[in-house]
């Protein structure tokens, strides 16, 4: 039996016609790869007010650079009943937020607006408020504070008729600082509550979103951000470079195969209401036009400290694919992840940007 199965062994090795590459590599690992380093091409930010309707929070403040507000609709019944009674507003704090102790001003909203299309400077996608930053009646119905895990603001019956008649409410910060709340999208929508006689009836929420204005930095300036989203688009330099004797393409990846492909920068400064923010990567599909140039779906993200100083993100889909087929070498963006979830930015340090690709050659005979 012994020899039968040392025979059978012996006839496996000689069968094995696998080349010497991808499979061995699967099988065994620790292969050593070549690296190089691609050349830097070109980096520049794109901007643009994106609505926040679809976001998952209401982020409400103000500081130096930056403002929020929040606007809610709500659906109301046709008549509100004359008993109605311990009428409340109530909202649900988002934790995974840093959250001030912020004074508001809530306001009857003028002006209708679409919740999937409105922006700091515009109420649908063609129309603009006619004051940036929403249409409302100057006196406010209420103020409150936000300082608790959940902000529940009472009204009486006349403010609730007030509010049905109006378009909505909008929230407009007094007190520099930040705070957020769940969005409908969140899964603990803003709702009102009142009371007719034994009853507690909850009217729901129809819309809400927050708008956003923010700096605006230098086109040549590297940022990524949300809110007010910040694009950063980086190329670099794929079969381009000519070689200095033969004045003929650089051929080095042709044909490789990826192993790694680290993106490296350094933040120069930042701001952020989370501790950690996710940075994503996605491929240009055609030759930049903007902001709303194509992109593919996201081929790299990763997660960094808020105050860290330095990113790497492995971005070997990317590479690979130019590896494969050079002529889709569009560059790519550099963003926050999503881009509508906060409001944050990183302003990169200009000439920080590095790509180093790790390779191995393609398989071989025996």
């Amino acid at each position: 039996m012994k020899k039968i199965l040392l025979l059978a062994f012996f006839y496996f090795i000689a069968c094995n016609k696998l080349p010497v590459g991808q499979e061995e590599l699967d099988q065994r690992g620790n292969f050593y790869a070549d690296s190089i380093f691609l050349p830097f091409f070109t980096s520049v930010t794109e901007t643009k007010g994106i609505s926040l309707g679809t976001s998952m929070n209401l982020i409400l403040g103000k500081n130096a650079d930056y403002e929020s507000r929040v606007i809610l609709k709500f659906t109301f019944p046709d008549t509100i009943p004359n008993g109605a009674k311990d009428i409340k507003l109530v909202l649900l704090r988002n934790r995974t937020f840093n959250c001030d102790t912020l004074r508001f001003s809530i306001h009857l909203l003028t002006s209708t607006f679409t919740e999937t299309e409105a922006t700091w400077i515009k109420r649908n996608a063609d129309q603009a408020w006619a004051t940036s930053g929403g249409d409302f009646e100057s006196d406010s119905i209420r103020y409150a504070v936000f300082k608790e895990d959940s902000l529940i603001v009472p009204f009486n019956y006349a403010e609730l008729t007030w509010m049905k008649n109006a378009k909505g409410l909008i929230f407009v910060p007094r007190d520099s600082g930040f705070g957020a709340w769940y969005s409908r999208e969140g899964g603990n929508a803003p709702r009102i509550r009142m009371t007719v006689g034994t009853t507690t009836t909850t009217i729901p929420i129809a819309a809400d979103l927050f708008i956003v204005r923010g700096p605006t930095p230098p086109y040549q300036d590297p940022w990524i951000g949300a809110g007010v989203p910040y694009r950063n688009y980086v190329k670099f330099s794929f079969f381009s470079a000519p070689d200095t004797i033969t004045n003929t393409p650089d051929s080095t990846l042709l044909g490789k195969r990826c192993l790694y492909g680290e993106l490296t920068f350094k933040i120069e400064s930042h701001f952020a209401l989370r501790e950690s923010l996710d940075i994503g990567i996605k491929g240009l599909t055609e030759p930049l036009k903007g902001f709303d140039t194509d992109v593919g779906a996201l081929l790299a993200v990763q997660r960094i400290a808020a105050d860290d100083t330095s990113a790497t993100v492995d971005i070997i889909r990317y590479v690979q694919k130019i590896i494969d087929h050079p002529d889709s070498n569009f560059g790519f963006f550099i963003l926050l992840s999503p881009d509508n979830y906060d409001i944050a930015n990183f302003k990169i340090r200009p000439g920080s940007f590095g790509l180093k690709i790790g390779y191995l050659d393609p398989p071989g005979e025996r």
